[in-house]
């Protein structure tokens, strides 16, 4: 070889030269879950009363699944809720597309275990970020109320009531009971802090409560438990009755925002080569937060390490997600666990697919038996206890 050959080869190894990008991935919830089941929540529905909701993607392509939107703010109905997001759209939207969503906009890749589950979508958070227990006690009433109408067959509650209630008499805990009476099983978060009591709906008795699992974002045997509250209802049951996921869980970041902008550029900045992400970044630093003092800058490593500061500080996993955590999330897995279960076999009834859950579920060995009920939900073993279920 030539001295100019080696010149050039040198030169082009030093401008194709490797580096590891800022992104760390959350686990697929399929792959977390170790889903092995054929099915997706087909014919099955799931009402999501939540804060608020836009229509993402992800539950409207390439077919609308969102079978009808209800606010209980403004008590409005319609086919589908603003398009425009607003503070409160987040968390319902979240929750909605970790229980049903199809990932459409991630590739598949960050799909529910219910991608082909409809829903039903109701506000409850006003423009003050309330969600008073009368909200509550509305979209609930509202629920049973086109139930049949729109074949709801699972609620998910991840709000909760102002009252520390652990009565029956509590109007949300009666109406829950109510729901389940009607063969409508009902999903609750049990909350986030141990040293806070439960709150309705997560003592109604008849509610499956779900707190959560940090499984670390991976495939290693080392979960521990999520600091999620728990308790005893007023007729001795323990609450939560069994836990998932509720850490590094990916959720879409809403279309249009600020935030979504953001994600954008700096994940576009994130994957490019040096020289690149040099020429590009003055076009792109005004879409993000990153200081305006880097533009001065010559030191790629410097503004990458800026990069990865920002994208872990908004917990950014892809240019359309990002990780959440919370007993919020997990509750509707159960949810996406349990429309499954119901494809499987439509003739279980609430009590029955609590049962199931419970017996399939695994307990965290080393950790108390409180905090975490019966244990972790085991997806394919309780779809597969489902499928056989009366048999």
């Amino acid at each position: 070889m030539s001295v100019s050959e080696s010149a050039h080869r040198h030169t082009a190894q030093e401008s194709w030269q490797a580096y590891a990008i800022s992104l760390f991935p959350a686990l697929s919830i399929p792959t977390r879950m170790r889903s092995a089941s054929p099915y997706s929540g087909k014919g099955v529905c799931i009402a999501m009363i939540d804060s608020g909701f836009v229509p993402h993607p992800d539950l409207t392509k390439p077919e609308n699944r969102i079978l009808r939107y209800y606010d209980a703010v403004d008590c409005i109905e319609s086919d589908l809720p603003p398009s425009k997001p607003e503070f409160y759209s987040w968390h319902g939207t979240m929750t909605a597309c970790t229980a049903a969503g199809n990932g459409i906009l991630s590739r598949r890749l960050y799909s529910s275990l219910a991608y082909n589950a409809h829903v039903v979508l109701i506000r409850t958070m006003d423009e003050h970020g309330s969600i008073p227990t009368a909200r509550i006690v509305h979209a609930l009433e509202w629920c049973l109320q086109n139930a049949r109408k729109y074949g709801i067959n699972i609620i998910n509650l991840s709000v909760y009531a102002d009252e520390l209630d652990t009565s029956l008499e509590h109007p949300v805990t009666r109406l829950v009971e109510e729901a389940v009476q009607q063969g409508i099983v009902v999903v609750a978060a049990s909350g986030n802090n141990p040293r806070v009591p439960l709150y309705p709906p997560a003592c109604a008795p008849s509610a499956i409560t779900v707190g959560g699992l940090d499984d670390k974002n991976s495939m290693l045997e080392d979960d521990s438990l999520y600091h999620s509250s728990f308790g005893r209802t007023i007729e001795g049951l323990i609450k939560p009755e069994v836990i998932a996921p509720a850490i590094w869980l990916p959720a879409p970041i809403l279309p249009g925002t600020p935030t979504h902008e953001e994600a954008a550029a700096l994940t576009a900045l994130d994957s490019m080569l040096d020289d690149m992400m040099m020429k590009t970044l003055p076009l792109l630093i005004t879409k993000t937060s990153l200081p305006l003092e880097l533009l001065r800058s010559d030191n790629p490593e410097e503004i990458r390490q800026k990069i990865s500061e920002r994208l872990t500080q908004e917990k950014i996993i892809s240019p359309n997600y990002k990780h959440v955590d919370g007993t919020s999330f997990a509750a509707p897995i159960v949810c996406s666990v349990i429309a499954q279960m119901l494809e499987a076999n439509d003739r279980l009834t609430p009590a029955k697919i609590k049962e199931i859950l419970t017996l399939t579920a695994k307990r965290l060995p080393h950790y108390p038996s409180e905090p975490q009920g019966y244990g972790v939900v085991q997806a394919t073993a309780a779809v597969e206890a489902a499928a056989t279920a009366f048999l």
